[in-house]
């Protein structure tokens, strides 16, 4: 299958039909691993939003062109067939089950035009043309939900520039989001994704190159300390810029939960979530079917910075309410 870099933009003659596209943008931002996607499929099921999918994202450039002309369907149980002889079921990383129509980050859509998965001027015009296409074609009005990990430190400029957009904040155990981080990146560097590959040409292009591969897989490993290192300064860099930040913002503007009250209790979680909204979903759903709290596999060199997390990480630690006890 083709990735987006080598299709035609089959687009471009319909993008007029987006000029009076308007749209409400509400984000879900959270560091990586922190419970970003089982949020965005929980909220994703109560049918209130407008979503970005897998289909969305690697069919970027037919969006419009599969929606004039009725080819939406049949672009998706083609996507979906592939999954199916490559044998993907769900991302590898975690157990969430994919198709054209699992909810996904709006990231991997504006690094194509400049490397950077996070919003900034450069990209903010794919962004928005991204938003106004998916509004289109959806033929609502329904708020678009969106989540990109890699914009948890950006909520400032996003809202300078989206002013009318809102925020869901989650949060997760530091040790325990770390640790995911760590698996995550072990895991797609170890053996190839097609699904990631569709999504992610510069994923795609590592495969290409057996030095580069070779090099992510020895920075990655267990061998050397440099990747928890940066890891833990990341973490520490955005969770204190969260800090000293989201308090700009008005309460009626943002809201958090915590990834464990998630697990723990999904139902008193969205409903919080769609009041703050002033939603309610148009459908009902158990979503404690959808969740559930996993035991952690430990690795060891997370278990030796454990202290050092604690002491990096202290004021976000107490900001969530987490008992060091549980890190240290």
């Amino acid at each position: 299958m083709k990735n987006r870099e080598k299709q035609m933009d089959l687009d471009r003659k319909y993008l007029n039909k987006l000029e009076d596209v308007t749209f409400v943008p509400i984000f879900i931002l959270g560091i990586q691993r922190s419970g970003t996607s089982i949020l965005y499929k929980l909220l994703s099921l109560t049918n209130c939003f407008n979503i970005v999918t897998a289909y969305h994202i690697i069919k970027y450039n037919e969006l419009l062109h599969n929606h004039i002309n009725g080819l939406e369907e049949k672009s998706k149980d083609e996507l979906n067939k592939y999954f199916k002889n490559e044998a993907q079921h769900d991302r590898g990383i975690d157990r969430l089950q994919i198709n054209a129509d699992f909810p996904e980050e709006y990231g991997f859509v504006i690094s194509q035009k400049n490397n950077q998965p996070k919003l900034d001027s450069e990209n903010l015009k794919t962004f928005i043309e991204f938003c106004k296409k998916i509004q289109f074609i959806s033929r609502n009005n329904k708020p678009i939900l969106l989540k990109n990990p890699f914009d948890f430190a950006n909520f400032i400029y996003i809202k300078s520039v989206l002013p009318n957009a809102k925020f869901i904040f989650i949060h997760r155990n530091p040790f325990k989001t770390l640790n995911s981080q760590l698996k995550a990146m072990r895991t797609l560097l170890n053996q190839k994704s097609k699904y990631m590959a569709l999504l992610s040409p510069a994923y795609d292009k590592v495969f290409d190159n057996k030095i580069l591969l070779s090099y992510y897989r020895f920075i990655y490993s267990s061998i050397l300390p440099i990747r928890v290192n940066n890891a833990i300064k990341n973490l520490a860099e955005t969770t204190d810029y969260f800090l000293e930040n989201n308090g700009l913002l008005p309460e009626r503007e943002c809201i958090s939960s915590k990834y464990e009250d998630l697990c723990e209790k999904p139902e008193l979680e969205i409903e919080k979530i769609l009041t703050f909204l002033n939603m309610r979903s148009e459908k009902h759903v158990v979503y404690s079917d959808f969740v559930k709290t996993r035991k952690t596999t430990e690795l060891k060199e997370i278990q030796r910075k454990k202290k050092f997390i604690v002491k990096k990480m202290n004021k976000y630690i107490k900001y969530c309410g987490y008992n060091t006890a549980d890190i240290e």
